[in-house]
């Protein structure tokens, strides 16, 4: 029957029979007079004796590291670079215009221009100034307060007053009269009135001669931002016109 069995089926059979003999091993009393090793201090191995000593420090006084500033080890000839107090930076006087505030959670930072060169320098809350001894000490949304050897400086944030920008396009007047362009005269636009004080072809003023110029109206801001507005969307409209133009090249070309 044994050889009967499949060999995984005997090995199998192997295991279970040698389980068995355990168990009746251990019910006829296997093991059953092993117990704990009597406590004997002669078999004891001694505990090694520990002794503390009292030990210094070992850092030297100050006094024996006087060579190491004395004798730097990075230095071509071993001797102390010389220290010379920087008084140039600290005669730069602050000539900035303050162009930008920048106040978040986690950073204050303040945008100044310099007058004379119109270069951008950035300088965070309670930082110097680079190239100066001004020190930014206090940020707010429209005003910026440095402090240095001239005491206390106040900047307010530079606006846009809508000077040195582009003119705006002529519009037409309230009538209907077209603008007469740069150049022409009343006497060859018949069409057009002309203004009062303008110049007659014999030399002659006309009507209602005025000898000084007629005012005119200053521009509000709501003018100015339209007119900005207005350059923009040009601008715009320009570079939207030439991508197409180029696009249009491009694929005539391709084909």
């Amino acid at each position: 029957m044994i050889s009967a069995l499949r060999p995984a089926g005997a090995v199998l059979a192997g295991i279970a029979a040698w389980a068995l003999c355990l168990v009746v091993l251990g019910l006829l009393g296997l093991g059953g007079r092993v117990g704990p090793h009597p406590g004997n201090a002669a078999l004891m191995p001694p505990l090694p004796a520990v002794t503390l000593d009292t030990v210094g420090a070992r850092l030297g006084p100050a006094s024996e590291y006087l060579e190491v500033g004395n004798r730097p080890l990075f230095s071509r000839d071993r001797r102390p670079a010389p220290m010379t107090a920087d008084t140039g930076s600290a005669q730069v006087p602050l000539e900035v215009n303050l162009t930008s505030v920048l106040i978040t959670s986690g950073l204050k930072l303040a945008i100044v221009q310099n007058i004379s060169d119109g270069a951008s320098r950035r300088v965070r809350l309670g930082d110097v100034l680079e190239g100066t001894a001004w020190r930014l000490v206090q940020l707010e949304p429209r005003r910026a307060v440095f402090e240095g050897p001239e005491g206390q400086r106040d900047l307010a944030l530079r606006v846009f007053d809508g000077a040195g920008g582009q003119a705006p396009t002529a519009q037409a007047a309230a009538g209907g009269a077209a603008a007469v362009p740069p150049g022409a005269t009343a006497a060859n636009k018949p069409d057009v009135p002309a203004p009062p004080g303008a110049m007659a072809a014999d030399g002659s003023t006309t009507a209602g001669t005025a000898s000084a110029p007629a005012a005119v109206a200053p521009v509000t801001p709501e003018e100015q931002v339209e007119a900005i507005r207005r350059r923009i969307e040009a601008r715009r409209a320009m570079r939207a016109a030439e991508a197409a133009a180029e696009q249009a090249a491009s694929e005539k070309a391709n084909r």
